[in-house]
């Protein structure tokens, strides 16, 4: 008979990667209104952050409004902070000398670039380490 080459069919490939449970992400709104297209954008975010970093155990964001405090040209805050096995990032939007956005949009997104710097640092921190030890 003919010679046939058995391949399988369900190789490493084809397998669809497990996924799994996204991390619980708590928003916390303080002195601003809670909108559909602000939680949206934070959720996405959120996710985002989920592919830099997926042993993320929590996600906490807090949006922080104009109050008597802040200085009202820029009166706009985002922390974020990040649970990760052993580790936990604290990132926020405000500049160095301390002012806030006035844009919470823009606050958003410089919180978001912070956490994620922290992130890939935090990786290549582990994984440096983890070559270095042998």
């Amino acid at each position: 008979m003919w010679n046939r080459r058995r391949v399988s069919i369900i190789t490493p490939y084809y397998m669809p990667r497990c996924k799994t449970m996204p991390p619980p992400l708590t928003l916390s709104f303080r002195g601003i209104h809670r909108s559909g297209a602000l939680e949206d954008r934070a959720r996405e975010l959120s996710r985002r952050l989920e592919r830099c970093g997926d042993r993320i155990a929590e996600c906490r964001m807090t949006l922080e409004g104009p109050d008597g405090r802040r200085d009202l040209r820029a009166p706009y805050l985002v922390k974020i902070d990040l649970s990760l096995p052993g580790a936990h990032i604290h990132a926020d939007s405000l500049h160095a000398d301390g002012a806030g956005h006035a844009d919470i949009y823009l606050a958003l997104r410089d919180a978001y670039s912070n956490a994620k710097r922290q992130l890939q640092d935090l990786h290549r921190e582990r994984v440096g380490s983890a070559r270095g030890s042998y």
